[in-house]
């Protein structure tokens, strides 16, 4: 069969990211003619899909769908739409295709956008590699959840590596390390997309990655992992890894702030790592107990000295609202923030205070979600127009984006 993957234009410029999870599926149907595509690419991302459906005249097209939406509070706007037109268009210039549908993104809200998609015959939540080549052979219909199973080696082979080398310090280039989070943070989507609890991937595999990307090329790599140091051996395996190519190639991932010590960092440190992110949620340690997190501000504190002293520079993602605090706790929120920023110094990278984004499967999720091109306001966790007032204002005084790259 001639399969097409296609990692679906976002709607607007955004940069471009490897598309990791397309390179799995085809590293799974090795039987078959695949084609990846990534409309991302492109200055004219339709125009390329109709040149792409017309070339390959595909019996089966996948559709990845990276984000559903930015998240932002700030600058809300839905990918989805764009994906619908998409996925609509591959109907009609391929009536007898079978489309299927999946991603981290189309995971989130995958019966929503089964709903409002007459099209899609099949959707895919989760890691979908292990079960693609029996549901497009069957040319199986409705919502199926991918099995973990063992991980599958991507194909490197089939994407123009180079495209993503430009963007390579905006996290475009990764190497899947560990899969699922047993971390319980309330609002995070991750545990439900790719599983409650830690799946390792072997040795030997996240070697191969990093040798075949660095031989095309890349020299700055992002560990793809729900936290890199969940255990601490793990971070330091991972670590050692990438330090003993003796390539000069540099790395970040997420990290939390449990365990990381200072023979943590000076050993990440020593294996080419530049950057950590941190996402402490909370901006007080009632918030931060609230939200889930497994770690307070002292602790939060001591990583972010640890690294920058390391050299290496740090990430924060802050929400400094929840109901239960109220406003002044929100304003104390704020100020920590900012604090933590001017601990770093010259370290900091990004400080970025936000809301938090409710999303299906979280215990923030609304009952119902709306599809609608500009996501409603009601889908974040915010005060009241009092309380949004006041966190306006400490957004001017205290809020700043620091992103180097």
């Amino acid at each position: 069969m001639k399969i097409l993957l296609l990692q679906t234009w976002l709607g607007r410029e955004q940069h471009p990211v490897l598309p990791l999870g397309l390179a799995s599926v085809a590293g799974s149907l090795e039987k078959h003619q695949v084609w990846i595509e990534d409309l991302n690419l492109s200055r004219s991302p339709m125009d390329k899909l109709r040149s792409a459906l017309a070339e390959f005249n595909p019996d089966a097209v996948g559709f990845s769908l990276r984000n559903a939406d930015t998240t932002s509070f700030n600058d809300r706007y839905s990918f989805i739409p764009r994906c619908l037109e998409q996925i609509e268009l591959t109907s009609r210039l391929c009536p007898n295709a079978h489309i299927l549908a999946g991603g981290a993104g189309f995971s989130i809200f995958a019966e929503q956008i089964m709903d409002q998609s007459p099209y899609i015959h099949c959707g895919v939540t989760g890691h979908g590699e292990r079960i693609a080549p029996e549901l497009i052979s069957q040319r199986a219909c409705g919502l199926f959840h991918g099995e973990r199973g063992d991980f599958v080696s991507p194909r490197f082979d089939l994407l123009s590596i180079s495209s993503y080398l430009p963007f390579e310090q905006n996290l475009a280039v990764g190497v899947e390390v560990n899969r699922g989070c047993d971390r319980r943070c309330t609002y995070c989507s991750y545990p439900a997309i790719s599983g409650k609890s830690v799946q390792e991937r072997s040795s030997e595999l996240i070697n191969r990655d990093i040798r075949q990307l660095a031989a095309l090329g890349s020299r700055h790599l992002f560990l793809i992992a729900p936290v890199l140091n969940n255990r601490k051996a793990r971070g330091m395996e991972v670590a050692s890894m990438v330090g003993s190519l003796d390539s000069g190639i540099t790395w970040e991932a997420y990290h939390s702030a449990l365990d990381f010590d200072g023979e943590y960092a000076s050993f990440i440190r020593d294996s080419g790592c530049t950057a950590v992110s941190f996402s402490p949620d909370g901006g007080t340690a009632g918030q931060m107990e609230r939200v889930g997190k497994d770690y307070n501000p002292v602790l939060l504190e001591s990583a972010i000295t640890l690294a920058v002293s390391n050299g290496i520079e740090i990430s924060l993602n802050i929400f400094p609202w929840d109901a239960a605090g109220g406003v002044h706790e929100m304003i104390r929120a704020f100020r920590n923030g900012a604090r933590w920023g001017r601990l770093a110094g010259s370290g900091l990278r990004r400080l970025r205070f936000s809301l938090i984004r409710k999303h299906p499967g979280t215990p923030f999720a609304p009952a119902s979600v709306s599809l609608n091109g500009r996501l409603p306001m009601k889908e974040f966790n915010r005060p009241s127009a009092l309380g949004m007032l006041a966190f306006r204002a400490m957004e001017r005084i205290y809020g700043r984006n620091l992103n180097k790259t």
